[in-house]
């Protein structure tokens, strides 16, 4: 009998798992240590988390790695949706990329964004190169 193939949104939420373990390890010192962009605090790139700046529900930055840093679980649960979290991300945000790109992140969220499937395969291969290059830096 054969597997049930995924769909096309299934695989793109696969292919974002990826890139919250690509910005953490790829942030990450050669020690495997990267920081929250939200509260600051080092910790080992494992037990970090990758937090979206725009909701993970918006298909048009599901998948862009300027949408996702590292964040403690703290900040990336409870001080995202309890807290000054948002204000906090967002202040970071605009220091890293600029006003006018944030501007435009928030602007073009809710556009939907339709993968293919060779796109989100191609995706996915970038991703998983990226990754394993990284986890070599940082072993």
């Amino acid at each position: 009998m054969l597997a049930k193939r995924k769909t096309i949104a299934q695989e793109v939420d696969a292919a974002a798992v990826l890139l919250q373990k690509l910005v953490r390890v790829k942030a990450a010192d050669d020690n495997g240590l990267v920081q929250c962009v939200t509260c600051s605090k080092w910790s080992h790139w494992k037990d970090m988390q990758g937090g979206h700046f725009i909701s993970r529900k918006s298909t048009q930055w599901k998948l862009a790695e300027e949408n996702v840093h590292p964040q403690c679980p703290g900040c990336n649960g409870f001080l995202m949706n309890h807290g000054n979290g948002k204000q906090i991300y967002t202040t970071w945000m605009i220091d890293f990329y600029g006003r006018d790109f944030v501007d435009h992140m928030i602007a073009t969220s809710r556009l939907t964004r339709k993968y293919t499937r060779a796109e989100v395969a191609e995706i996915v291969a970038d991703f998983k190169a990226q990754i394993k290059e990284h986890e070599a830096r940082v072993a």
